[in-house]
């Protein structure tokens, strides 16, 4: 399994490395966005690849303040416009102020707020605290990228028909929420506190698009796909270690990924 560092090409071998790296990258961070909470440092790779660092307020005034960085999030910046109602806003225990995710449906089919969309998910927000005072439910278009977990690829659909040889078969084009299937089959016992959801999901489509790009910052590799699945058409990345079979233009991936996201409007 690849780290989500990994999968856009920014993989560490130990914590000295991560520590360098996350320096490095706020060091290079071109672009920011303020928050009631802090700002995020935004460094942008000429791949698509970005680190949205979380810097916390200043811890006093004056020529010796200090701004801790509390965190990062990963994302790729492809090609996906999803349409979704958001409905419900996420915080997990282990998340910081910047961090949490939405839980929402795809598609245009229903008003928000109501099972009318066509599939829920759940996506890591990389600009979380930015929206804090929004009303929910909404509807918004959004960038939704899965950062692979397993990347299977068929070169047809009848290899992938093929290949699934146990139990009830997936579509060519099918996605399962599979955080949120999790949850519901958490324990219910009156003295355990249900687990949040989580943003793994399952997604099955054909290749529209493919590039194997290179991390300008670490000169390491990293494949992005352009993927039509169950209405709508997702960004996924993938490191190439994880990846089995040969990915081509109009065959069939199954990706087992960690879906992360920015509000476009």
């Amino acid at each position: 399994m690849a780290s989500n560092l990994e999968t856009i090409g920014l993989g560490v071998a130990d914590r000295t490395a991560f520590e360098q790296l996350v320096t490095g990258l706020a060091e290079a961070a071109r672009e920011g966005l303020s928050t009631p909470v802090g700002d995020y440092a935004v460094w942008r790779s000429r791949s698509g690849a970005e680190v949205w660092l979380h810097i916390a307020p200043a811890d006093c005034d004056g020529p010796d303040a200090v701004r801790e960085i509390q965190g990062l999030t990963p994302f790729f910046d492809g090609t996906s416009d999803v349409s979704l109602s958001v409905t419900e806003r996420i915080n997990r225990p282990d998340d910081n102020a910047f961090e949490g995710a939405y839980q929402a449906w795809v598609g245009d089919g229903g008003a928000p707020g109501t099972e009318g969309g066509n599939y829920p998910l759940v996506f890591d927000a990389v600009d979380f605290a930015a929206f804090g005072n929004q009303n929910l439910p909404a509807t918004c278009r959004a960038r939704i990228c899965g950062f692979c977990r397993e990347l299977k690829a068929y070169p047809d659909e009848a290899a992938f028909n093929a290949a699934q040889t146990d139990g009830p078969g997936f579509a060519t084009q099918s996605f399962f929420p599979v955080g949120l299937f999790a949850e519901a089959e958490s324990p219910k016992a009156p003295n355990l506190v249900p687990s949040a959801p989580s943003s793994n999901a399952l997604i099955n489509g054909v290749i529209k698009g493919h590039r194997e790009l290179v991390n300008e910052f670490s000169g390491q590799p990293f494949h992005w796909l352009e993927i039509e699945s169950l209405s709508a058409t997702y960004d996924i990345v993938a490191a190439p270690r994880i990846i089995e079979g040969e990915i081509r233009q109009g065959g069939i991936v199954q990706a087992a990924c960690w879906l992360f996201g920015r509000i476009l409007k």
